[in-house]
């Protein structure tokens, strides 16, 4: 009587470890899905953005150097334009980008639905 207790709680101990790490894994998948896929859709996104600025570029330059009726004005005042912005971009840096990618992040790691906070 006792022996099968034991082989019944062995085997009750390990389907709830097993258990457990399925809870564990499906809550990982659950946490790292959103991080994952807003990191695929970040560099789609950019990548897209990289093309659209570089025609716009083009198309500025053109433009202006046409207004102008200098070929090299346009495509310095588009390059001046850059610099400036690649200073403003060195100097708000923790601003403007570290701090709302750490939110971003820690909101996507750390959200829970209300489902899940009404159980624990």
């Amino acid at each position: 009587m006792i022996m099968e207790n034991t082989g019944t709680l062995k085997d009750n101990v390990k389907d709830y470890i097993e258990t457990r790490i399925d809870i564990m894994k499906l809550q990982a998948i659950n946490k790292g899905a959103p991080v994952i896929s807003g990191a695929i859709t970040g560099i789609a996104v950019a990548f897209l953005g990289i093309f659209i600025i570089m025609f716009l570029s083009f198309s500025a330059a053109y433009a202006i150097s046409d207004a102008t009726d200098k070929p090299f004005l346009g495509f310095l005042i588009v390059a001046g334009f850059y610099i400036l912005l690649a200073v403003l971009v060195i100097v708000l840096k923790d601003k403007l980008l570290t701090m709302p990618i750490i939110h971003s992040m820690l909101d996507k790691v750390y959200y829970k639905t209300p489902a899940t906070e009404n159980k624990r």
